[in-house]
């Protein structure tokens, strides 16, 4: 079977390389490698392939996957980065020697694929589109060198702690399916999966195939309460209100935005988006249990 491996080599380096290929190797995978930090992504999508394989972070995966020409394509996601929101998700975690023995090709699940358009043009997203508190906080998270593992989701998690004390309310225009919530915020995302940012779960009840978002309003009023969920976001539910929608629209100015891992600033001038899911979902492989796999019963 033929796969195009899209491979972060940033994250993991050499021996991840030489892992991934020697586990694809083990299930008998005819791999096209493509460094998404060295090569042409957009003219790797051309060599034909059974399989996109994807082996990187949250960035990655959805520098590769917004861009896919064809979504009818079989994707696999070997997760190497640190907060692995998309693969939390979709429920996918372990190494790649373990994930490549648990895929079938015909054993996928769909997942959305968002779209936002405004005036800068049209851009996807796979984890959400927001403005305010999360953009501020990208904003400075992408500053300094990260550390690694679970050192860097605590420090991430403690740099969101500090935007949320010191972020100050925006107005916010929003329409759900044509139904105004307006008022002052610290901030708004539109969520196409459940886990965003340091790991936060933050639209628990976020279904990734149903062709909906979650919007999450992030009140001022509830500043406190949102601090103190950040030292154990696991534990219960976050402290913000959630509506679901088809279609969003957003109107704010002097405030920034994010796509996925991305900020921008769009300051001091009067930014409209709508946003929504694109037409076409992406097919994702699902881990498929060996019969021998027994689950543990209390």
């Amino acid at each position: 079977m033929r796969a195009t491996l899209f491979h972060n080599p940033s994250a993991g380096g050499k021996a991840a390389k030489d892992e991934i290929l020697a586990a694809m190797k083990l299930v008998d995978f005819d791999v096209h490698y493509v460094s998404v930090k060295n090569d042409d992504v957009k003219d790797a999508f051309k060599k034909k392939a059974d399989l996109i394989v994807v082996a990187g972070g949250d960035g990655t995966i959805a520098e590769v996957l917004t861009r896919l020409p064809d979504r009818s394509l079989p994707v696999a996601l070997l997760p190497l980065g640190t907060a692995n929101n998309i693969a939390r998700s979709l429920g996918i975690a372990g190494t790649p020697q373990e994930l490549v023995e648990t895929w079938k090709i015909d054993k996928t699940h769909p997942l959305d694929v968002g779209m936002v358009k405004a005036s800068w043009g049209t851009l996807h997203f796979l984890e959400g589109f927001g403005v305010g508190l999360f953009a501020e906080f990208l904003k400075s998270a992408n500053k300094g060198e990260k550390p690694k593992g679970a050192d860097n989701l605590r420090k991430g998690r403690a740099l969101f702690e500090k935007r949320v004390k010191a972020a100050k309310p925006i107005e916010l225009s929003i329409k759900i399916d044509g139904k105004s919530l307006n008022g002052e915020f610290l901030g708004v995302e539109v969520m196409n999966v459940p886990f965003t940012g340091p790991g936060l779960p933050l639209a628990r009840k976020a279904d990734i195939a149903d062709g909906l978002l979650d919007v999450v309003f992030f009140e001022a009023e509830r500043r406190r309460e949102l601090e103190d969920w950040l030292d154990a976001p696991h534990a219960e539910s976050a402290p913000v209100t959630t509506r679901q929608g088809e279609i969003i629209e957003l109107v704010w100015a002097d405030a920034a935005n994010r796509v996925d891992d991305e900020p921008h600033g769009n300051r001091d001038t009067k930014q409209v988006a709508e946003i929504t899911c694109d037409k076409g979902q992406l097919k994702i492989l699902i881990p498929v249990k060996h019969p021998a796999q027994k689950a543990v019963s209390k």
